[in-house]
């Protein structure tokens, strides 16, 4: 996987969240809604609750137009998610993470 060193802020008020790329402002919809390299589900299953699956769908359904398979937009949550969370993932792993030898 092909990393995008683009530094992201996110700045969070309230319950306000805006994601600046370098000057470029990004809506939610443009920035989750939108199919990406995956254009089919893998082969892997994952459980939700119901509670997060109706909310996910409505989403989907309601910025997105419908447009977009949960799968993908699921896809765009984790990437955005590791991006911004990268380093402290790292760091917490490697404390963590005991090799064998």
């Amino acid at each position: 996987m092909k990393k995008d060193k683009k530094k992201r802020n996110v700045v969070v008020t309230g319950s306000r969240c805006s994601v600046t790329t370098n000057t470029t402002k990004v809506t939610y919809e443009k920035a989750f809604m939108q199919m990406n390299k995956m254009q089919k589900r893998g082969n892997k299953s994952i459980y939700l609750s119901p509670e997060h699956h109706e909310r996910l769908t409505r989403i989907v359904q309601i910025i997105g137009d419908d447009k977009i398979p949960l799968f993908a937009y699921l896809n765009n949550i984790l990437e955005y998610h590791f991006k911004v969370f990268e380093d402290m993932i790292t760091k917490e792993f490697n404390e963590k993470y005991k090799g064998l030898f």
